[in-house]
């Protein structure tokens, strides 16, 4: 037995799942795996002792239901495993049954234990007759899995039913984790470069350096496919520091070679803001290649500048006494916009592509862009806005004076030799 909370330990568990499932008969079983997110800056806040104090409480109240609950397992920290037996066939009844019971459970804890921020998050496998030849440490690493996609939905209820389809998926996200670092050293990963418009002489006046995995068969991995995977594994600062080399590099010789040079924007992980590393290394490369600060610009999403503003402040500040101009990428797409206009002395906004969703715009999308950008030029920010495909949208962009253009009716992201033909 688990002595902090009385459950079963997990030796003991897992035998007693698997005689349940041998003798299942036409009831139904339910399995859910269950963790509470930020329990580690409960910890780290309340103090260990508050917190075991918590988990004993979490787990009284998972095996509260006398009813259906037949037993439970601590298996690590604040994880829990729990079954329950059902007469009831319908998954969706069921589903809804461990949603309203995770809310109960996060109001009693909240209220006891005055933290808003806790919540519960689970994953759910249902066994029947027809699905019984499984074995208990598959049916617990299932819900596992379902426990941690449910951790990253944004969705109140964090509650997710796994599918076979999610196996898949882990064992995508397993390789990529697995072969990342020797894609780097191996040289799968390319620099590629969207050109940057301006508005009035229709030239390239800049590109944004976006990465691609190209696989030893020729196989492109686009960076969605990839880069959510690494930067939550923490292996995006590889990629990134890969990158900025890549770009210096790229500069480097074009200047060397009397060639026509402009600036290149590089994308800044959300990682860096946990130790500003990034500084010393970006500093190592203005030693090794001695460009101009005036070709290199940093680009911070939004998201980002809103989670944390006092160490995008510092960021900002920093990279500009470097000589680096700092961009905002996705401006529009989050709820503090504005706010962060005022507070970050941000050289660029990147307008999100969400403002040109439709091939022709409508009267409100029209009016919002055109105050964006005469509120960002009267603070001295320079506009630039994504995702332009169509001319109507180019012409009117021109039209309410943005700056910089960008998107698929100029150009898709293209290789080093490309743009450099361009330019």
């Amino acid at each position: 037995m688990d002595t902090l909370t009385g459950l079963d330990s997990y030796e003991e568990f897992v035998p007693k799942l698997q005689s349940l499932i041998d003798n299942l008969d036409d009831k139904i079983i339910l399995i859910d795996y269950s963790d509470i997110k930020h329990f580690k800056y409960f910890n780290d806040t309340y103090s260990y002792k508050t917190g075991n104090d918590l988990l004993a409480d979490y787990a009284k109240l998972l095996s509260s239901n006398k009813n259906n609950f037949l037993y439970g397992s601590r298996v690590v920290s604040d994880n829990m495993v729990t079954v329950g037996l059902y007469d009831i066939h319908d998954e969706d009844i069921l589903h809804n049954q461990i949603i309203t019971r995770n809310m109960l459970i996060e109001n009693e804890l909240r209220s006891k234990y005055k933290c808003n921020r806790l919540r519960i998050c689970t994953g759910v496998y249902f066994i029947t007759k027809d699905n019984s030849n499984i074995d208990a440490e598959t049916v617990i690493s299932n819900c596992n899995l379902a426990r941690k996609i449910a951790r990253e939905n944004n969705t109140e209820d964090s509650v997710v039913i796994f599918r076979e389809e999610m196996s898949s998926q882990i064992n995508h996200e397993i390789e990529i984790l697995s072969t990342i670092d020797s894609a780097i050293s191996n040289g799968e990963l390319v620099a590629y470069y969207q050109p940057k418009i301006d508005s009035t002489t229709g030239k390239v006046s800049g590109a944004e350096a976006l990465v691609r995995w190209k696989k030893p068969d020729g196989t492109i991995i686009q960076p969605d496919q990839f880069i959510p995977i690494i930067e939550r594994s923490g292996q995006i600062i590889a990629v990134d520091y890969f990158m900025y080399r890549e770009v210096f590099k790229f500069i480097s010789q074009r200047l060397q070679q009397g060639l026509k040079v402009v600036p290149i924007s590089i994308n800044v992980s959300r990682q860096h803001f946990k130790k500003l590393d990034i500084i010393n290394y970006v500093k190592s490369l203005l030693n090794e290649f001695k460009i101009p600060p005036k070709y290199i610009e940093f680009e911070i999403t939004e998201t980002v500048c809103m989670a944390d503003t006092a160490k995008a402040m510092n960021f900002i500040r920093t990279f500009h006494e470097l000589g680096f101009k700092v961009s905002m990428d996705d401006f529009g797409s989050g709820y503090s916009s504005l706010y962060l206009l005022s507070e970050l002395p941000i050289d660029i906004i990147k307008m999100d592509k969400c403002f040109l969703q439709s091939e022709e715009l409508h009267k409100k999308e029209r009016v919002i862009i055109s105050n964006i950008i005469n509120m960002t030029h009267q603070l001295d920010i320079t506009t630039l806005c994504e995702g332009v495909e169509t001319s109507q949208q180019s012409e009117f962009l021109k039209s309410v004076g943005c700056d910089i253009q960008q998107g698929f009716y100029f150009s898709r992201p293209v290789t080093g030799e490309q743009i450099s033909g361009m330019l």
